[in-house]
């Protein structure tokens, strides 16, 4: 090989090198700012937190637990049917949100409403009510102490009524929980929910993975 042809082909890699570091830039997200994800509502934990077995039935009917949150990110959100205000608001944020996610990511997502009102929200009224949506959003509901034990699990808090009076409402968190596709507890978003940011952090979030 003569010193031309070196010459040549170290400068052509080269070129290679630089253009191969400048699209890498392009395509791979920016670092996520913890700054721009408070500001968003969005806190993410510097190590995932485990979730404990439960048994609830989801709003198909079906035994629902930890493995069903395994294969896809999750988010979660502990309200009930009957809720007047935050509940249905907050479903139709979250609605909003998946609908604006790129493809991609709307297919690796699931949403979960889960019921702290057991009494009235049976695997039927939740279905009814998550169908109103039309998002694919699923339901789960069930035993109030597995209910308790998994609230507590992802620091959720609220009260449990008094059902003997008719139209009773259940004070409870809004936060949204956010899960790994390990079933992992990573993080949290606070209301109010802020749909145009969350569709572009949230992919971002779903890659560092």
């Amino acid at each position: 090989m003569t010193g031309v042809q070196k010459t040549v082909l170290v400068t052509v890699a080269a070129v290679a090198l630089v253009i191969g570091v400048t699209v890498n830039k392009i395509i791979r997200p920016a670092p996520l700012n913890q700054a721009q994800l408070a500001q968003a509502g969005v806190f993410l934990f510097d190590a995932p937190r485990q979730i404990p077995d439960i048994q609830l039935t989801s709003a198909e009917g079906q035994d629902w637990g930890k493995t069903d949150l395994q294969g896809q990110w999750n988010l979660l959100f502990f309200g009930y049917t009957f809720c007047p205000d935050i509940c249905p608001t907050t479903m139709a944020e979250l609605r909003q949100l998946t609908h604006a996610l790129p493809e991609k990511d709307r297919e690796q997502l699931q949403v979960t409403m889960v019921s702290v009102d057991p009494n009235r929200d049976t695997p039927e009224q939740m279905s009814s009510y998550l169908q109103f949506f039309d998002a694919g959003f699923a339901g789960a509901t069930g035993d109030p102490a597995q209910l308790a034990k998994l609230a507590q699990a992802l620091s959720i808090a609220y009260i449990e009524p008094d059902t003997s009076e008719a139209n009773y409402l259940v004070d409870h968190s809004g936060q949204i929980v956010i899960v790994d596709p390990q079933s992992r507890y990573v993080g949290f978003i606070r209301p109010p929910l802020r749909p145009a940011e969350l569709s572009q952090l949230l992919p971002r979030i779903m890659a560092r993975q």
